[in-house]
């Protein structure tokens, strides 16, 4: 009997520019561009947030702006960090409000996963800004020192408002970024502090190798996946939803869900999950619970083979062998749709860790592969079959 089998593509929602306080106007040609919104932030900024995840039952992944969150002005020691250099100052952004967003990121980080965007999202020289932080735009790095001590600054203001550890994503400012400079490159850095999951532009990134796939490539222990274009512009506040759900991050910006107007967010947000609760499609897609679930199943989805073998399906898992282990869930989900379908499943080369009935002709399967196989087969048991 034939069975219509899918390794499902898992939808992370990305929000950038998440963790500015000040507004973004006006912009001065050497001040930070933040999120584009004309007014202050507020705490119910990130309740917003909240109730997106909460809304759509996923963890999106906040690329978050760290240096309005600097308590103790620790950021006067990295000039190249902010616009004011060895001047700076944050003590008017620290006060009941930094409290109160700092408690519901801690409240709710099972809801709201945190990813490095950077500390200033920029990068300043005597006080002049260069696009980005990390690269320039020619994607040429900036020198090792400079970005571990970015790296670190980043880590300590997470500390400073309970916040941390260091994430494990990060996504490049501006999309400027580089790849195939191996454990001297931005990615043997990024592994060195814990991260492991990248998404850019790979088609404007610097490409000192060449990738190993159109949509993703790896080295020194970190996985980079094709980000895609965002649907909206990071500046329109309040955007209408826009979203092609052809791959597997809907990128927006922290403005796009917000509004002028503190009152009317939940309803921008609103209009956002409705918006993807209609645009999956229940058997391809899936939205993803976290970055690493994201990540783990377009690799499954991209580079394995799933083949019908008589009555039973065989999945060809070996080229997943060649992807950093560490940045791969030890599991992968299946879906499989066949009406009238069978009681269970017997796995030749893995194990089925959990089996979620989703409707009457779709189960969810999560396959754990065993340690170092290519192979796996998962052959029908049919009520028949226990009967006998």
């Amino acid at each position: 009997m034939a069975f219509d089998a899918t390794i499902p593509m898992a939808i992370q929602l990305v929000i950038e520019d998440v963790g500015w306080w000040e507004k973004s106007h006006p912009l001065g040609p050497n001040s930070p561009f933040r999120s584009g919104l004309k007014r202050r932030h507020h705490p119910s900024d990130y309740l917003a947030l909240v109730h997106l995840a909460r809304q759509l039952n996923m963890r999106p992944l906040i690329a978050f702006v760290a240096c309005e969150w600097d308590r103790t002005n620790l950021l006067k020691k990295i000039p190249s960090a902010t616009w004011m250099g060895a001047d700076w100052d944050n003590r008017h952004n620290v006060g009941p409000w930094l409290d109160q967003a700092a408690q519901t990121l801690n409240d709710n980080r099972g809801l709201l996963e945190i990813g490095l965007h950077g500390v200033g999202h920029e990068f300043w020289d005597q006080g002049r800004r260069s696009r980005t932080e990390f690269h320039n735009t020619q994607g040429e790095m900036r020198p090792m020192a400079v970005i571990k001590a970015h790296l670190d600054a980043f880590d300590r203001i997470l500390e400073q408002n309970g916040l941390g550890p260091l994430p494990q994503a990060f996504v490049p400012p501006g999309l400027n970024h580089s790849f195939g400079g191996g454990k001297r490159g931005i990615h043997g850095i990024l592994n060195n502090h814990g991260i492991r999951y990248v998404t850019t532009d790979l088609t404007k990134a610097k490409m000192i190798h060449p990738r190993q796939h159109p949509l993703m490539a790896w080295e020194a222990g970190v996985l980079i996946i094709e980000r895609g274009i965002a649907p909206v512009p990071w500046h329109v506040i309040a955007a209408q939803p826009q979203f092609a759900f052809d791959h597997p991050l809907l990128c927006l910006h922290w403005a796009n869900l917000l509004d002028e107007d503190i009152q009317r967010s939940l309803d921008v947000v609103q209009r956002w999950v409705d918006f993807i609760k209609t645009g999956i499609d229940p058997m391809q897609q899936m939205l993803a619970p976290d970055t690493a679930t994201c990540w783990t199943q377009f690799a499954y989805r991209t580079l394995s083979q799933i083949r019908q073998t008589g009555d039973g399906i065989t999945i060809d898992i070996g080229p997943l062998q060649d992807l950093p282990q560490r940045t791969l869930k030890g599991h992968f989900l299946l879906k499989i749709s066949h009406s009238g379908g069978p009681i269970g499943w017997q796995v030749d080369g893995g194990r089925i860790g959990e089996l979620q009935n989703q409707s009457d002709t779709v189960w969810l399967l999560s396959i754990r592969p065993d340690s170092g196989v290519d192979m796996i087969r998962l052959t029908p048991v049919w009520e028949s079959q226990r009967l006998s």
